[in-house]
């Protein structure tokens, strides 16, 4: 690993509880690391941390026993930069860049977390100010201590892939069963949560809205604009708007035909009953 020596730092700590992902707001590419490093070398810099993770490799910028500057309250924490613009569509973190980065970094945050036995857990706003330990964003740390205002590693972050990564394993992935040509409801209620929610069932709903009309990106994630359109497919079809689809609004996306208009009476025809 490279040792790349940032030039804000304070003293020393002596234990660690918790572990913070950030985003560089630079591109996801090779090379990108060094390219941050260098930036923390600056006196000009904001700040620091103590790795930098890009698609191919670890920099190290400030040993893990010196406080860096990267989430206030900065003692007693490790900061790791991810290279990510923080910008674009939540789907780039499905990419092969920055797969292979999430998984560089998840291989560190166990390292790190082993040495100073923080528990392979991601941490709410909550605990953070409860002083429980375990791994967050740096957004997690700004709405729990109020020091900055940073929001990565933005809202479309992972983290339910990235924890499974941490912990070197990986939920199976949901299966869409199809009975009579029907997908049927695949037993979970699809909503933008935290980690933002993806999968086969997402894909297979998106698409079935799209050939409905609706104007749907088909990419499996389930993000703030899917639920908009959920909203006003169940508008529409008579549905409770929430913006979530639960077994009711999955049926209904296959079963819901359009109203049809009134055909009117044709002039000049006779009713032979009559």
């Amino acid at each position: 690993m490279k040792y790349v020596q940032a030039a804000k730092h304070g003293g020393s700590q002596t234990s660690v509880n918790r572990i913070v992902i950030h985003g560089t707001v630079s591109p996801c590419v090779r090379g990108g690391a060094k390219n941050v490093a260098r930036y923390f070398q600056s006196p000009s810099a904001g700040g620091s941390a103590h790795y930098i993770v890009d698609p191919g490799e670890i920099v190290s910028c400030v040993r893990e026993g010196t406080v860096a500057y990267h989430a206030p309250p900065n003692t007693g924490s490790v900061g790791i930069e991810l290279c990510d613009p923080q910008n674009g569509s939540s789907a780039r973190w499905r990419d092969d860049d920055h797969e292979a980065m999430l998984k560089l970094a998840a291989d560190l945050v166990r390292q790190v977390a082993k040495r100073w036995d923080v528990p392979l857990r991601r941490l709410t706003v909550a605990e953070l100010r409860s002083g429980k330990r375990g791994i967050c964003g740096h957004v997690d740390i700004s709405k729990a201590f109020g020091q900055t205002d940073h929001s990565d590693p933005g809202s479309g972050f992972p983290w339910g892939h990235f924890m499974a990564l941490v912990l070197n394993e990986e939920a199976e992935p949901v299966k869409v069963v199809i009975s009579d040509g029907v997908p049927q409801w695949p037993g979970r209620v699809l909503k933008v949560a935290d980690p933002m929610l993806s999968g086969e069932d997402v894909k297979v709903w998106q698409a079935k809205l799209k050939a409905r009309g609706w104007s749907i990106d088909v990419d499996g994630w389930y993000g703030p604009k899917s639920a908009a359109v959920a909203k006003g497919y169940q508008k529409a079809t008579g549905l409770k708007p929430t913006g979530e689809v639960d077994k009711a609004t999955w049926e209904m996306t296959w079963s819901w035909k359009p109203p049809q208009p009134e055909e009117p009476p044709q002039s000049g025809v006779v009713d032979a009953a009559n």
